[in-house]
């Protein structure tokens, strides 16, 4: 499961966390709103970018930088020891 714990913003990192465990079990291509065809796609895409700027370094990620190819799960996972 995809870990939010260490965000910038505690409130965003919670919501994110709890977004991520709604997401997980979504099959791949789920359509979640059909009436604006937002998908378990989109979601995970704005998880892993929120993931991936979690310590308030937005900034660093350009148009130019190149994305990583999803794999199943969706959203990040984040080994817990």
């Amino acid at each position: 499961m995809a870990a939010f714990d260490d965000s910038a913003d505690p409130e965003l990192g919670a919501a994110c966390n709890r977004l991520a465990a709604w997401v997980e079990p979504l099959p791949a291509g789920a359509v979640v709103d059909a009436s604006s065809g937002l998908t378990e796609a989109d979601l995970a895409l704005i998880l892993r970018h929120l993931h991936a700027t979690r310590h308030g370094d937005a900034g660093e990620h350009t148009i130019d930088t190149p994305r990583p190819t999803p794999t199943r799960p969706s959203v990040p996972i984040t080994a817990r020891e």
